[in-house]
């Protein structure tokens, strides 16, 4: 008889029926907008995060106008990402546009420094001197400390030291240069 238990309790404990609920399977409302992980619920920010990274990753594969986009669409989503912003600015250099975007991007995150080295570039080639120099002290005092920033601040000294000395050297007739 203690043979029969044994075997019947073996049974249920083997066949995992001893007092376990069965697992239920949560399906999204929208499965084309969730991750694989079920149950996440996405904000606009995440979403912008994604867009963002989308954006950034065109950029790095030089496919500038869906870089253009997703970044954009990013910004919809969340005004506050800088990163796209300067990226933005980055791909308009040129324009009013891109200096905006550059500002924005300084808006958001008044410590990232390297806007403020573009800011100044694109003062130079407009030839507003006097805040091309203003910028580029800005950025110098800004970068000193900064990893990763070492030969643009190198680069940003020399031309601040030729915007001063009143002669066009060679780094800022460089500048001034249209491609």
């Amino acid at each position: 008889m203690k043979k029969i238990i044994s075997l019947f309790i073996a049974i249920i404990l083997v066949s995992g029926c001893a007092h376990r609920a069965p697992r239920q399977k949560i399906v999204p409302d929208k499965p084309y907008e969730s991750p694989t992980v079920y149950n996440f619920k996405s904000t606009d920010k995440d979403k912008a995060k994604v867009f963002q990274t989308m954006g950034m990753d065109y950029l790095s594969q030089r496919e500038l106008m869906q870089a253009q986009t997703y970044l954009k669409k990013a910004l919809k989503l969340d005004h506050t990402l800088y990163k796209s912003w300067f990226c933005l600015g980055l791909l308009n250099m040129d324009s009013q546009d891109g200096y905006d975007y550059l500002q924005k991007s300084i808006e958001c995150k008044p410590d990232f420094v390297t806007p403020y080295y573009w800011m100044a570039y694109y003062h130079c080639r407009l030839g507003q001197d006097q805040k091309a120099i203003a910028l580029f002290r800005k950025y110098i005092e800004l970068a000193k400390n900064e990893p990763g920033e070492d030969e643009r601040l190198s680069s940003a000294k020399q031309v601040l030291k030729e915007l001063l000395s009143g002669k066009d050297g060679e780094l800022l007739k460089t500048i001034r240069s249209p491609k």
